[in-house]
């Protein structure tokens, strides 16, 4: 299945196409990303949980703690260590017109990107060269129940609120060093009234240029 990047000029799509040019942001820059949250989203990252029928903690002895109603638990990767190439399942004018972005690069052949992507992050050795994922992005309910996804930061990644479901997002992520280690994220309960901060938005993208992919991409314009 074909992916599609789209773009706000064409000369980012003409650097995509012929020098393979990906710019790849860490999740912090996108919870700090203020657009109306059209691509910033505040909870990139976060896994959270709120049963309709309350939320349970078991103590490490066993005991059982029922919260009040409204709480909810959180698990958040380390946004900071973790890097995202995001891309779309669909090619769209309403998605292009929700961007701002009137040209898109339509990628045929995704696992050759994929690769190729792989073999630059490894050769850089403050990252993860096995820790390379690509899949499209899971829409959870919040009383969808997490089972051991709050522990793996490689799957906490790929989760996001049914709101941003419009997307249709597939995404290759990777990380620095230990950034996918079991447990290897924030916890916390939460309820209503709390505050959410922005994450410092001063966060350069990776810039990866994997050669030339005109072989298998294709630009289109709406």
């Amino acid at each position: 299945m074909p992916l599609y990047k789209y773009l706000a000029e064409e000369e980012y799509a003409r650097a995509l196409i012929d020098k393979g040019q990906v710019f790849a942001r860490p999740l912090s820059y996108f919870r700090a990303f203020e657009d109306e949250l059209v691509r910033g989203d505040p909870d990139d990252g976060k896994l959270r949980y709120e049963p309709e029928e309350g939320l349970l903690l078991t103590k490490e002895n066993g005991e059982v703690v029922a919260m009040p109603a409204g709480w909810r638990f959180r698990a958040s990767v380390r946004a900071e260590d973790i890097f995202v190439y995001c891309l779309s399942t669909e090619l769209s004018g309403e998605i292009a017109e929700k961007f701002e972005c009137p040209w898109c690069v339509e990628i045929t052949e995704p696992h050759r990107l994929l690769g190729r992507i792989a073999r630059h992050v490894r050769l850089r050795s403050k990252f993860d060269g096995q820790g390379i994922y690509s899949q499209e992005v899971d829409y959870r309910k919040l009383t969808v129940a997490p089972g051991v996804d709050w522990a793996l930061p490689e799957r906490v990644a790929f989760i996001k609120p049914e709101g941003w479901a419009w997307q249709k997002e597939h995404r290759i992520v990777f990380g620095r060093k230990d950034a996918f280690a079991v447990e290897n994220v924030e916890l916390a309960l939460e309820t209503e009234g709390f505050e959410l901060a922005l994450a410092d938005a001063d966060h350069d993208p990776l810039i990866l240029h994997v050669g030339d992919l005109s072989r298998f991409a294709a630009l289109h314009r709406f």
